[in-house]
């Protein structure tokens, strides 16, 4: 009994000096060094915003000033018409079918041959 009250007073003095070590980083100090982080981050985010929002300003006023907007609406509609029509072309499945691979096969008539002639084909 003696031997385990000695090795649980060996732990809690373990865990003790792991939570000095280890205070600043996951107490109170590390807490408000995480928070302040994430403030900092935030005012950063809106202080891009807030340029990216300036700028767009400046370049609606400039096409407005050089009578450049309905070139520049002409412009994005190109774009992204261009985009819309990258889609991918639509293939029959007769010509999906790659040699080697088993594909029921048709007679010059366009009929589908009987399952007897796909057997004596395999034999």
């Amino acid at each position: 009994m003696a031997a385990n009250l000695e090795r649980l007073k060996k732990r809690i003095k373990t865990l003790e000096e792991w939570v000095d070590e280890n205070e600043a980083i996951a107490g109170p100090e590390g807490t408000l060094d995480t928070i302040n982080y994430l403030i900092a981050g935030r005012k950063q985010a809106e202080g891009m915003q807030n340029h990216l929002n300036q700028l767009q300003q400046y370049l609606q006023g400039f096409l407005n000033e050089n009578e450049l907007m309905d070139k520049w609406n002409e412009y994005i509609m190109e774009k992204e018409n261009a985009v819309q029509e990258q889609s991918p072309e639509k293939v029959s499945p007769l010509e999906e079918a790659e040699d080697g691979e088993e594909v029921g096969e048709e007679d010059t008539k366009g009929k589908k041959p009987s399952k007897k002639s796909n057997k004596e084909k395999k034999d």
